[in-house]
């Protein structure tokens, strides 16, 4: 019946009454090896239960242990192993993780494992360059950890998306995105170019962010991922992509207050010079980082949490719907979306950015058709 406590009791008055202790002695090593491996399949069905995500099953293999008494070790061990499986699902922050499609042959790009924890989302009121739709500012609390795309995702990791489902991108359906004009420093319509191109117009690089697509293809490429795979695969939340582009940093961008002491991102560098010989207007100083337009994922170290280009080279679509402040604002780290909107949010810096425009909590609203050389997306997922 599992009363291992009445059955010691027994066993203690047996031993003063019989004389053939032999007897006795094999008894409590049955008991002994019995509750032994009664432990044993208590904890692997509290493994197995937290690995698939069954928490309350695994309470229960726990409370089990409990009543078998004697087990303190085995219960912290397995009470730790419980509460990572409820933030992390099992996983460890900064592991990087990617996910098999279920037909075989392709994985998805992969992402970082964020820890659990809280952040002051937005600018403070006197940050140099302070927006008022960065304010005001509030902290945010994420009861579990997520995962966040290592970096942009690429023209090569689109065109996969494209070739197995068939998808037809914004810029197809209308004909026209907005590309850089070298000559005249500005961005300009121009008839035939899609996700395909560079920021130019020109044919892309396979490592290439994706660029010249919109929320909506932004939304279509999760949502593909999420139904190849079987896992919750999305675009991330606005307060997911500030908390993990600060990386636990309080200052205007995750590597400080000023220009880069090094190269840390495609950022707008006083050195950089364009093809036809133009500079910035505005820029960090004494700043190079050989690109003009963008570079291809992950040219430069990642910040402090692992990510890659997530303050520079594209800015990025999150899945947030826009508001022109934080007054109501989510403070749980979901998304804040209002059924039928249309402008969604932009995140991060992109290589053209002013510096103002390049800090952690700049952001801005774009139509969710809206496509441009500028901005492009990664992925996100919950665990």
């Amino acid at each position: 019946d599992l009363d291992f406590e009445t059955a010691g009791r027994v066993l203690d008055s047996a031993s003063q009454v019989s004389p053939e202790q032999d007897v006795v002695l094999k008894a409590r090593k049955e008991i002994f090896d019995f509750r032994a491996s009664y432990a044993e399949e208590l904890e692997k069905q509290a493994v197995t239960a937290m690995d698939a995500g069954r928490f309350d099953e695994a309470e229960r293999a726990l409370i089990g242990l409990v009543a078998l008494g004697d087990m303190d070790p085995v219960l912290r061990r397995l009470r730790n192993r419980l509460e990572e499986a409820r933030v992390y699902g099992g996983l460890k922050p900064g592991q990087l993780i990617r996910d098999h499609f279920m037909d075989g042959g392709f994985w998805t790009p992969e992402s970082v494992i964020v820890r659990a924890g809280s952040f002051m989302m937005g600018a403070p009121a006197f940050e140099e360059g302070r927006e008022d739709n960065e304010g005001p500012q509030h902290r945010v609390v994420f009861q579990r950890g997520f995962a966040i795309g290592r970096s942009e995702v690429t023209v090569d990791q689109f065109r996969e998306f494209v070739k197995r489902s068939g998808y037809r991108s914004d810029a197809e359906k209308f004909g026209y995105s907005l590309v850089y004009d070298q000559y005249s420093g500005r961005m300009s319509k121009r008839e035939r170019v899609n996700w395909r191109h560079d920021y130019e117009g020109r044919e892309a690089e396979d490592r290439l962010p994706v660029l010249h697509v919109s929320w909506n293809d932004a939304k279509a490429y999760a949502h593909w991922l999420a139904m190849g795979t079987g896992k919750p695969y999305r675009l991330p939340t606005e307060a997911e992509f500030e908390y993990a582009l600060r990386a636990g940093s309080v200052t205007r961008f995750w590597w400080g207050d000023g220009a880069p002491a090094a190269v840390v991102e495609n950022l707008t560098g006083e050195r950089d010079v364009s093809r036809s010989r133009r500079q910035w207007d505005t820029f960090f100083e004494n700043y190079g980082d050989r690109f003009w337009g963008p570079a291809p994922t992950a040219s430069f170290a990642s910040n402090p949490w692992g990510l890659h280009d997530i303050g520079g080279n594209a800015a990025e679509w999150v899945m947030d719907c826009w508001h022109d402040s934080y007054i109501r604002a989510p403070v749980d780290g979901r998304a804040w979306v209002n059924p039928g909107c249309d402008q969604r949010v932009v995140r991060g810096g992109y290589w053209a950015s002013s510096p103002d425009r390049s800090r952690s909590a700049y952001r801005v609203p774009a139509s969710a058709s809206n496509r441009d050389a500028r901005t492009g997306f990664r992925i996100a997922r919950d665990l």
